[in-house]
């Protein structure tokens, strides 16, 4: 582990072991809390420092095989054994699961199945809907009891790295209200409808935390599916479900690694993929109209995110624009849209003619990929989702981090730290068949322990039927 992430799991265990009698329905608080959205910049910065550790009493974890059994040890008085439900529907979260409508109506019956969402909609393309809002109560006393016992219990850490940093602190007082309504509601729907296994997209938004951590309570089994490739592990791990579906054997040996049993990892990949060998291909001169690209040029797709190394981009991209046989579609990460963070994407518009940058937050990747001759990619689930599309894919490792990324690591001299050696090589690609042919090898490899997957959606479904009748056998 890198220093920092080496600190981050002393610091969370210390948080969970300091606040562990603080509880809602017998569920610690600290454990509902997205731990890592609690830490500032500055907090951050400390704990890259090799002797922040120093600063902590309680730390649990001191390696990655501790991580998910630290946790465990939180939970596992919570956990009762699976309980059978012959009536039971498979509840899926709507939020975060990103389900295709084809895979909705192909695998999950209306009459098995129903969908949670913040919608009063009777139905969800064809499968019951139920409201979130419609099994919320008055949680507001015992979360003010709660919020009176946190702020008691942290104020002893006077001189603390974190507890007696104010953002850190508030940040988490400030949501146990809505931890304890989560908790709240997720049990009243418990108590309502009869559940029979429970579909999630991630564990980092609270109500699916608590749709996770209160059905292993009533014995309820939860499938959490990956939501994008592993990057910062803070949003991946502690599993708070029974089961994780994943994208391949990569994730599977990551999780072992840091102490999930094997037993509760489903290698099955993501339902929203399966259209990617499916889909239909907007006709390439309506999109060279829609983009004003010229049809015969080499589209290349740049696909950027958040953390880069700006001068790095900046030569990657003005130096490629140079070979008159490129264009460029510069794709930002809706981060940086949203923070309105392009002014280097936009100066290279004004610079360089054949680059264009897609402003509109809702313009569909795929079809940016699918109408492109080549991806350029920062280390993002879209380069990824390129592979399996089947194009060429070039992987820039600009990140400016706390750790190192090793996902793309495999892809030999298609992934670069340095944009003048991934110049060489995109430039090469397109000129040599001999280049062409060992990408193919080099993406091969990369996707038999990356992805293989390519009906998720039956995997996804059969899973969940297996959970259920091992209940009833």
């Amino acid at each position: 582990m890198s220093i920092y992430l080496s600190n981050y799991w002393s610091l969370y265990s210390e948080f969970i072991n300091v606040l562990k009698d603080l509880k809602y329905r017998d569920i610690p608080i600290a454990l509902m809390t997205n731990f890592y959205q609690q830490i500032n910049d500055d907090l951050r910065s400390d704990m890259e420092r090799k002797d922040f550790e120093m600063k902590l009493n309680d730390s649990r974890v001191k390696k990655p095989n501790e991580i998910q059994p630290f946790f465990e040890k939180m939970v596992a008085p919570l956990r009762q054994p699976c309980k059978t439900n012959l009536d039971g529907k498979i509840l899926i979260n709507l939020d975060y699961t990103r389900i295709p409508v084809k895979t909705l109506s192909d695998h999950f019956s209306r009459d098995h199945t129903i969908m949670l969402s913040r919608s009063r909609a009777s139905e969800y393309s064809g499968i019951p809907n139920v409201c979130i809002g419609s099994f919320k109560s008055d949680t507001g006393q015992a979360s003010e009891a709660l919020i009176t016992q946190a702020t008691s219990i942290l104020a002893e850490y006077e001189g603390h790295p974190a507890f007696s940093n104010p953002f850190f602190s508030q940040t988490f007082i400030k949501r146990i209200p809505g931890i304890v309504d989560a908790i709240e509601t997720v049990h009243n729907l418990c108590q309502q409808i009869p559940v029979g296994a429970v579909l999630i997209g991630t564990t980092e938004d609270v109500v699916s935390r608590s749709l996770a951590v209160v059905g292993a309570i009533k014995g309820i089994p939860s499938i959490c599916l990956q939501h994008g490739i592993l990057m910062g592990e803070e949003a991946f791990i502690p599993v708070f479900s029974s089961h994780i579906g994943i994208y391949g054997e990569y994730e599977k040996k990551w999780y072992m690694t840091r102490g999930l049993d094997e037993k509760r990892i489903a290698v099955i990949g993501h339902p929203r993929y399966d259209e990617i060998f499916t889909s239909a291909r907007l006709p390439n001169d309506t999109f060279c109209e829609a983009y004003d690209l010229d049809p015969n040029k080499i589209t290349l797709l740049v696909a950027t995110g958040p953390g880069l190394d700006a001068d790095k981009i900046q030569t990657l991209i003005t130096e490629l624009a140079k070979n008159q046989k490129f264009q460029f579609i510069i794709k930002p990460h809706p981060w940086e849209l949203s923070k309105k963070l392009i002014s280097l994407y936009a100066d290279l518009e004004r610079t360089c003619k054949s680059v264009r940058v897609i402003k509109d937050k809702k313009a569909d990747t795929r079809n940016l990929i699918m109408n492109s001759d080549g991806v350029i990619a920062s280390l993002s689930t879209v380069a990824l989702e390129s592979f399996l599309f089947n194009k060429p894919v070039f992987v820039f490792d600009f990140i400016q981090a706390n750790r190192e990324y090793d996902y793309y690591n495999s892809l030999e001299n298609y992934i670069q730290k340095e944009p003048t050696e991934l110049i060489k090589t995109v430039s090469s690609y397109f000129t040599s068949e001999e280049e062409k042919l060992n990408f193919e090898g080099v993406k091969n490899n990369f996707l038999l322990r990356s992805y293989t997957t390519k009906h998720s959606g039956k995997e996804l479904s059969e899973l969940i039927n297996q959970l259920i009748n091992e209940r009833h056998k």
